[in-house]
């Protein structure tokens, strides 16, 4: 008796049993869908639910730095939008003179979005300006920049090595499939397996404890915000190749839905506390929950009141497993 009750209190403590609830929702999901249409479960329909979680799978991670840093960053769809701009127009026209080949356009791209979350991060590490403040007036003020950037227009007639990004097959799946997955990866390990990611939940944890440990608390909550500043623009040059060009209104919205798939992935919006795995299930849900409205048939008037309330009753649902599996871990 003892050993079973060892064995059970090893398994609902584990830091992956409260995602069992997320990942029996996505199966009760998947079956309802499938068997309203047929065709959810399909290989080429998984391929199109996970070609559609691209670009707010990797604006997810992006959330999910400064989330568990128990910080915020309501810009990075603007960021986005910014990155893409810039690199389309970077291999197309040339921004405000620089023209440049693919590879250094997504660069530069980059560094600029990563200049703008270290301007998120210096006022809100340095300063004691609420960061949802904060990162709420760089949502405006960057999407403006996008406007100026852009000239109000969208930037079309990009070349096929720039939709190659979203549409090239490698090994029968679409290339940016294997660029978000390449992003989860290294966030993984970066936050599992690193010093640095230690420092990132623990300050997310208790933000004085870090502080007395030694821990340069500013630096890293700083560090979160140019990481999501990068992460945001490669979300961004991603659906900009997808749609094969740049508007200034791209992204938007795209920030809720990270929210969304964050909460629902576990990752504490008081920070300390979220898994890689748990933000790719949040975003797959997410995508599914699109897709299988449209196979079902469902306007898409009606789509807006569905997946608002299914995020409600999702995030309620593994918060309530959540306290479930720990009375049943402390239960003799």
């Amino acid at each position: 008796m003892n050993k079973k009750n060892s064995i059970r209190h090893k398994i609902v403590t584990s830091k992956y049993f409260e995602l069992s609830g997320l990942l029996l929702l996505i199966i009760l999901y998947s079956c309802i869908v499938q068997t309203k249409s047929g065709n959810f479960l399909t290989i080429g329909n998984i391929h199109n639910v996970l070609k559609e979680i691209v670009v707010y799978g990797i604006l997810s991670c992006a959330l999910a730095f400064p989330l568990i840093n128990g910080t915020f960053d309501l810009s990075i769809e603007s960021i986005a939008a910014l990155g893409g701009t810039c690199c389309g127009l970077l291999v197309k026209d040339g921004l405000y003179g620089l023209k440049t080949n693919l590879p250094a356009a997504i660069l530069i791209s980059v560094i600029i979005c990563c200049v703008v979350g270290a301007v998120n991060g210096l006022l809100v590490a340095f300063t004691s300006i609420d960061p949802f403040i904060v990162t709420l007036g760089s949502q405006v003020a960057v999407r403006g920049l996008v406007y100026i950037v852009g000239n109000n227009t969208a930037v079309t007639g990009l070349p096929d090595s720039f939709k190659d990004l979203s549409n090239k097959p490698i090994l029968g799946v679409s290339m940016s499939i294997w660029i978000m997955i390449l992003v989860f990866v290294l966030m993984a390990i970066v936050l599992g397996k690193t010093s640095y990611g230690r420092k990132v939940y623990a300050i997310g944890g208790n933000y004085q404890a870090a502080f007395i440990s030694g821990i340069n608390v500013k630096g890293v909550r700083f560090s979160t915000y140019i990481i999501s500043g990068g992460l945001s623009a490669i979300a961004g040059i991603l659906s900009t190749a997808r749609v094969a060009s740049a508007t200034p209104n791209a992204a938007s919205g795209y920030a809720t839905i990270a929210i969304s798939a964050c909460a629902m992935g576990g990752v504490a919006l008081t920070g300390g506390k979220g898994l890689t795995i748990g933000v790719f299930l949040g975003s797959l849900l997410m995508g599914m929950i699109t897709n299988g409205m449209n196979l079902m048939y469902i306007g898409s008037n009606w789509q807006y009141v569905v997946r608002g309330a299914l995020m409600v009753v999702a995030v309620f649902y593994s918060q309530w497993f959540n306290s479930f599996s720990y009375k049943l871990a402390n239960k003799k």
